[in-house]
């Protein structure tokens, strides 16, 4: 048997009757999360609006037959079967009503075998409890829950954990869009595309896996992108002399520690604007294109934008060293490069409004499809060379448009700080802009940097004599109870009482405590309700300072 690849859209991968697969036991598990299934809803719905009538490719599937068991193994392409599967499991408990006949048979037989109740089509070697989790709590039939805790209640469930957020997604998707579901059904498995790869053998199926994983296939789009452009040279002379400023290019980004491809990905946002639709290098070649210049003209153009991305993220200012904790970095390096590399004249405000639109959107838990859109509005801006003003406008209709200001505010004054992924970040704000200097130094987020709780987790009875239970379970893991310490000043302020802690803060091996948020508690003789509510002020005072200005 040789190795055969097909491109098939979801009806013939999932509904067809005679193709039934399983997750082998060597592979890890269902591990797609929140910003996954976000990315994926949003690029489906946008591709059915925008281009309906064409196929959207998907990626590959890369299977071995298995004939003991009678089912195609899955080597590459677990996340987005299981997640195509969950998917039709949502739309079957949400909507089956309001689907036609077609629709219906499509969501049906993709989940279980026409003729077979008890036959599904997907099913996991993996671990027993993944295939009795995915069994019983989804493809049987989902029972929704109101909560807006997704994550910690269904922590121990990966598959309901993402039903209840594909369920998030395409509700307000549908909505937003004004897409008709059973449309959107027959699209999703007619028009959906992904590369088969059916391998002859597991040895085989493994060395496609890497190659696709490790090296593209079999070149990646960096490298599709130099060869079109060199091709495009006739001389021998100008085919060197870009060969030499694309490697000049390479080398100074990787001198700083930066790589190509994203240079080249925040290049690609400042060229189109928008959303891209397909891979990096055939976006770019398509508006090169159109552009008519030429490929020495080009090279130019890279090279002066890379110096551009790289002077904005060596930028040694309070604004940069805040949105450099923030997960999606393609959005913020995207726009500031933009405005470097145009020389806008604004660009201190814009760090401003960036950082206070960002951390408001961060802390509300907003996905990535809700900034995805203004962020790219912003480049087109600052292209046109608009108004600060214009820019703060378009930020402020997003934040208004999804309450986000309201939820920011239940989130930092909520009783659970501790444990979020920006607590961290939220103290370092209001550290970096309590410093006198213009360019304090980065603080990185790493297992040296450690927040303390100042009432601690473990009481002893001195505390317990100072704070009720209501309070204890108000206040312990709130902003106001947190601040920054090094690990070793951590283990020496363990959990004493608060005059020992300030003074393992403040004297312990003769080393004061840099941190300014932690210097604060100096001028502190004690540490109850009124000194808690007094530094939340503080705190609070400073992060409006920097995120409340639209």
């Amino acid at each position: 048997m040789k190795i055969e690849a097909e491109i098939e859209n979801v009806k013939n991968i999932l509904v067809a009757d005679e193709k039934f697969y399983q997750v082998p036991d060597y592979q890890r598990p269902y591990s797609w999360g929140k910003d996954n299934l976000s990315d994926l809803i949003d690029d489906l719905m946008s591709s059915f609006t925008d281009n309906k009538s064409e196929n959207y490719f998907c990626g590959s599937l890369v299977l071995v037959n298995n004939e003991l068991d009678k089912r195609l193994d899955i080597i590459d392409g677990q996340q987005r079967t299981t997640t195509f599967t969950i998917l039709a499991c949502v739309i079957r408990d949400l909507y089956f009503s309001e689907l036609e006949p077609k629709a219906k048979k499509y969501i049906n037989n993709s989940i279980q075998d026409e003729f077979e109740d008890k036959k599904r089509k997907l099913k996991f070697l993996t671990n027993d409890s993944y295939q009795i989790d995915f069994e019983e709590t989804v493809l049987k039939g989902i029972t929704f829950s109101e909560t807006r805790n997704i994550e910690k209640v269904f922590s121990d469930n990966k598959y309901l954990q993402n039903a209840h957020f594909l369920k998030s997604f395409l509700e307000d998707k549908l909505d937003e869009l004004k897409i008709d579901i059973n449309e959107f059904t027959i699209w999703f498995y007619e028009n959906v595309v992904l590369t088969v790869i059916t391998c002859p053998s597991q040895d085989s199926a493994i060395q496609i896996f890497n190659v696709l994983n490790d090296r593209g296939m079999p070149l990646s789009s960096i490298d599709i992108l130099k060869s079109s452009l060199m091709q495009k040279l006739d001389s021998k002379e100008d085919r060197n002399a870009f060969k030499v400023k694309w490697e000049n290019i390479n080398s100074n980004l990787k001198f700083n520690d930066f790589d190509l491809d994203g240079m080249l990905n925040t290049y690609l946002y400042y060229k189109v604007a928008t959303n891209p639709k397909n891979r990096l290098d055939k976006e770019l070649l398509n508006f090169f294109a159109k552009e008519g210049k030429t490929s020495l003209e080009i090279i130019k153009e890279i090279s002066e934008f890379s110096i551009s991305y790289i002077e904005t993220l060596n930028s040694e200012d309070k604004y940069t060293h805040c949105l450099k904790y923030l997960k999606h970095k393609i959005y913020w390096t995207s726009i500031l490069s933009t405005a470097k590399y145009t020389r806008y004249k604004h660009i201190k405000r814009l760090k401003h409004s960036l950082v206070a639109y960002y951390y408001q959107n961060w802390i509300a838990g907003a996905t990535v499809a809700r900034i995805k859109q203004t962020s790219l509005n912003i480049i087109k801006l600052i292209k046109s060379e608009a108004p600060i003003e214009d820019i703060n406008k378009e930020l402020k209709s997003n934040l208004n448009r999804y309450s986000t200001k309201k939820t920011f505010e239940e989130e930092v004054y909520g009783r659970y700080v501790y444990g979020r992924k920006w607590d961290r970040a939220l103290l370092l704000l209001v550290e970096y802009f309590s410093s006198d200097l213009d360019n304090p130094s980065y603080i990185p987020i790493n297992n040296k940097l450690h927040l303390e709780h100042i009432l601690p987790q473990t009481l002893t009875e001195e505390w317990k004599e100072i704070f009720d239970e209501e309070e204890i379970e108000s206040w312990t893991h709130s902003l106001a109870n947190l601040t920054l310490l090094s690990m070793r000043k951590n283990i020496q302020a363990k959990n004493n009482v608060f005059k020992e802690k300030v003074a393992a803060y403040k004297n312990k091996d003769n080393v004061i405590s840099s941190f300014l948020v932690t210097q604060y508690l100096f001028g502190c003789t004690k540490w109850d309700v009124e000194e808690l509510k007094a530094r939340e002020d503080v705190l609070m005072e400073k992060v409006y300072e920097v995120v409340d200005i639209f």
